[in-house]
């Protein structure tokens, strides 16, 4: 079924003027369904439940619009976006991977470098060795020269019994 989005939308931005936070969702709802791609509205979905305090649906909003922008190109933009949603929730480590993918996609070696290192924390308190080491690996790969990367790589392979691969680390630190 067709909608006029125009007045959908028209009748959102007034909900939102008159702060009826609530039922400007369920107007903008009816633009994402017939349009899922709209990043515009789903930006403005997320920006609505973070005035409503629902962090979750302000973060699925967000997400939603972060990999439209991904898979069209736009890594930037999907950074800033995803940017946002730390402001909201900064503990998921998917999305730390992902910021660290992108920027690492973008040319932007250190601030990959440190998304990954949150990721690589993450898993080591949560007691996932081998997550991390995949990371660490990541990051090893990504900069060789970062020492401390390299250092905590050997530890790691050496924790987990593989010697070989934890002074082959150490040399080349």
């Amino acid at each position: 079924m067709a909608i006029n989005r125009d007045k959908v939308e028209a009748q959102a931005i007034k909900l939102l003027q008159q702060g009826k936070l609530d039922k400007a969702i369920l107007e903008l709802k009816k633009i994402v369904e017939h349009d899922p791609t709209d990043v515009r509205t789903l930006l403005k979905m997320g920006d609505t439940y973070v005035k409503l305090g629902a962090k979750k649906e302000a973060t699925d909003a967000y997400e939603k619009a972060a990999g439209i922008y991904t898979e069209q190109g736009f890594f930037l933009k999907a950074v800033a976006v995803y940017k946002q949603i730390l402001r909201v929730d900064a503990s998921p480590p998917g999305l730390h991977l992902k910021l660290a993918e992108l920027y690492q996609q973008l040319g932007l070696v250190n601030d990959a470098l440190q998304h990954y290192q949150n990721v690589a924390v993450h898993h080591e308190q949560g007691g996932r060795p081998k997550e991390s080491l995949e990371i660490l690996k990541r990051m090893v790969d990504l900069d060789p020269d970062n020492l401390a990367s390299r250092i905590k790589l050997a530890e790691l392979f050496a924790q987990q019994g593989h010697g070989a691969d934890a002074v082959g680390e150490l040399r080349s630190a």
